[in-house]
């Protein structure tokens, strides 16, 4: 005596199952990881360069740009941009407003790459009126206007040493499994929920 069991029903809905994961879950999760492994990789760049130029990390990684991964283009790209941090970014001490050269809090002090200086002409005020964010301003003339915006360095030149290119593909490499895995599991779940 024989038994026919027929499952072929079940293999065209597991085909279906495969098919979404393939052309839908998987997808997504790459693109998820990639977005986030770069914004990893941002933030161990900006941990390594900071220091060195004795900046906030919040200010270096103002001037790296995430490209984001999408489904057309499975690659995330940061990029480094030339523009250099604001002055105020390297003040030794108080950032409130001096109004003037040389004010009741002294003369401006800015520490940049180790060594501190002193900017005799330089004030700290308000970027706009009543604005609590302060930055460096120096006198163009010797009348009240026109002010000059000071800029201290930018990140360029740091953002493409070998160490921290080396930094931030450790981190790839660290973080990409573990995102990876993640991801796909949040889109499975989500898949099965439907």
């Amino acid at each position: 005596m024989t038994f026919d069991i027929t499952i072929q029903h079940d293999l065209k809905k597991l085909r279906r199952q495969l098919n979404t994961l393939e052309t839908k879950v998987a997808p997504q999760a790459t693109v998820r990881t990639l977005n986030r492994v770069a914004e990893s990789a941002k933030v161990a760049s900006a941990k390594h360069i900071a220091p060195q130029m004795n900046s906030r990390q919040a200010a270096v990684k103002r001037r790296i740009v995430t490209q984001k991964a999408t489904f057309k283009r499975l690659w995330a790209t940061l990029v480094a941009r030339d523009r250099a941090l604001q002055l105020i970014e390297f003040v030794v001490g108080s950032k409130k407003p001096t109004q003037q050269p040389g004010g009741k809090r002294g003369l401006v002090k800015v520490k940049k790459y180790g060594k501190v200086s002193t900017l005799s002409n330089a004030f700290i005020a308000p970027r706009k009126s009543g604005s609590s964010k302060t930055t460096v301003y120096m006198r163009k003339t010797g009348k009240r206007h026109p002010l000059k915006l000071l800029y201290g360095p930018g990140i360029m030149q740091l953002f493409k040493q070998r160490e921290n290119d080396a930094i931030m593909q450790a981190k790839v490499k660290e973080r990409f499994p573990i995102e990876f895995a993640r991801n796909l599991k949040f889109y499975i779940n989500r898949f099965k929920r439907r």
